[in-house]
């Protein structure tokens, strides 16, 4: 029976351990090891895990399902997926976000997947719900590459432990784009990906998580580019500089991140950072402007609420009206 290893980073989640416990402990499937890694939590989330562990030790000493906590000092989700990848034993791995749920079939379903495609990695969509658990998004796969970049997230997935550790496959150790970094270095190295249209993970809505957090804003340690040059510097950076649906992936989150980021940063900077960004697209990619799946549709089976936007502000950059819808943009609430 395959063992599965569950990795979970723990921030500050105190609110969210009993919902850790009971999703894991209603899993149809039971041959799983949870890793727990409070990474640098301020508040009482390792003693509580600690206690909860011990209190479902005792009351499931029979059941296969084992908890382990890992303590360590704050270096990011890409850091304490790292760990936990560094510390996981089984043949699979499968990461969960501490906020999220996941429904009870979600690991059996992905793992026979898995099996009986002897993939090495399984993709599936997700849905975005509130607190309260009301869908407000349900994004189901259908089986085309394009899916590899609809759900770039290591989360909705599970991995060949084998594969990853084979290919020394981690995570890039900064606060944004570990995920995708970690996901197109494992599509660069393996072409047994299988998806599946069921959807078992739950991404919930919250205003306070990390992502929702530490993104709102250009920085030097936010910066994208960090990220781009990361994927520049592959040892597969030309195959994929050419592959188009990669560049249009990359347009999608160069010009996603600039929207993103207006928010909380002056406009001034803001257009900058548009500057940088289309200048590192332009010289590694070029004619990446005039990609074929630029368009109100986009790639085959990419949602018309992504591809819209992507094709209404290059429309716009291309009249060079984009700094100006930038700077009104800005200014909207």
């Amino acid at each position: 029976m395959k063992k599965v290893s569950v990795i979970i980073p723990i921030y500050n989640g105190q609110n969210y351990i009993e919902n850790i416990f009971y999703q894991i402990g209603t899993q149809s499937y039971k041959n799983l090891e949870v890793l727990l890694i409070d990474d640098g939590s301020t508040d009482d989330s390792a003693e509580i895990v600690a206690g909860k562990i011990h209190q479902y030790d005792g009351e499931n000493s029979e059941n296969s399902i084992s908890f382990k906590l890992i303590t360590q000092s704050n270096t990011g989700q890409g850091g304490a997926r790292n760990r936990g990848i560094d510390e996981a034993t089984g043949d699979y791995i499968l990461f969960v976000d501490q906020d999220d749920r996941i429904k009870s079939d979600y690991i059996e379903r992905l793992l026979n997947v898995a099996e009986e495609n002897n993939s090495d990695i399984v993709i599936s969509g997700y849905e975005h719900i509130t607190v309260a658990g009301e869908v407000k998004e349900h994004v189901e796969l259908i089986n085309s590459e394009w899916c590899r970049f609809m759900n770039i997230t290591p989360w909705g997935k599970i991995y060949r432990r084998d594969f990853v550790e084979h290919e020394k496959i981690r995570f890039l150790p900064v606060p944004l784009g570990e995920d995708i970094f970690f996901n197109v270095l494992c599509y660069s190295h393996t072409d047994k990906v299988e998806f599946t249209k069921y959807v078992g993970y739950q991404w919930v809505i919250n205003e306070n998580s990390v992502s929702n957090t530490v993104h709102r804003e250009v920085s030097d340690e936010t910066h994208i580019l960090r990220l781009f040059d990361a994927l520049g510097n592959m040892d597969t950076a030309d195959i994929w500089m050419k592959d188009d649906q990669f560049r249009f992936f990359m347009l999608k989150t160069g010009i996603f991140h600039i929207l993103y980021a207006a928010s909380g940063t002056d406009v001034d900077a803001l257009i900058k950072y548009r500057n940088d960004i289309f200048d590192w697209l332009n010289k590694k990619m070029p004619d990446i402007e005039r990609n074929k799946y630029i368009s109100f549709s986009g790639p085959e089976g990419e949602r018309r609420s992504v591809a819209r936007p992507i094709f209404i502000y290059m429309m716009l950059k291309r009249l060079k009206l984009d700094g100006l819808f930038l700077r009104i943009f800005h200014r909207c609430p």
